[in-house]
C-alpha cells in the first residue's frame, strides 16, 4: 500500500513533468509507425504442357518465353507435370531446351518448383 507521503510525492512528480517537445505534445504519442511491406506477386504468366507431345511443348515453350521477354515480363512459370514416378518425357527433356542457344538469351535464372513439377524462370531485360 501507498503512503500518504509517497502519494504527495507522486502528485508532485506527475504536476511538474512537461513533454520535452512541445509540438510532439501536440501529436499522437506514441508516433505511428510506418511499416512498408513487400508483396511477393503471384506469377501470373504460365504455360502448361500437359497433354502436350514433346515436339508441341518445345514449340509452345520457345514462342511463350520469346513473347515474353518481348513484353518486358519478369517472372514466368512453365508447367511440365512430372510424368509417372518422375519419369516424364516434357520433364526430362526441359532443363536441356533452357540449355539451348536459342533460349538461353532470354533467362536469367531458372529453378524448379513444385516437386520439381514446375520451373519458375526469370527472365532478362528486353533491349
Amino acid at each position: 500500500m501507498m503512503k500518504i507521503m509517497d502519494a504527495d510525492t507522486w502528485d508532485k512528480l506527475k504536476e511538474s513533468v512537461r513533454p520535452l517537445d512541445t509540438k510532439r505534445a501536440q501529436k499522437e504519442l506514441p508516433p505511428r509507425l510506418k511499416v512498408r511491406r513487400t508483396v511477393q506477386k503471384p506469377i501470373s504468366y504460365s504455360l502448361d504442357l500437359h497433354r502436350m507431345t514433346v515436339q508441341e511443348a518445345y514449340q509452345k515453350t520457345v514462342q511463350f518465353i520469346e513473347k515474353h521477354h518481348k513484353i518486358g515480363t519478369k517472372k514466368i512459370q512453365i508447367i511440365t507435370g512430372k510424368g509417372q514416378n518422375g519419369q516424364g518425357l516434357i520433364r526430362s527433356e526441359f532443363a536441356n531446351w533452357l540449355d539451348t542457344k536459342t533460349l538461353k538469351q532470354y533467362i536469367r535464372e531458372s529453378e524448379w518448383t513444385n516437386d520439381k513439377g514446375a520451373m519458375d524462370i526469370w527472365l532478362n531485360k528486353h533491349k
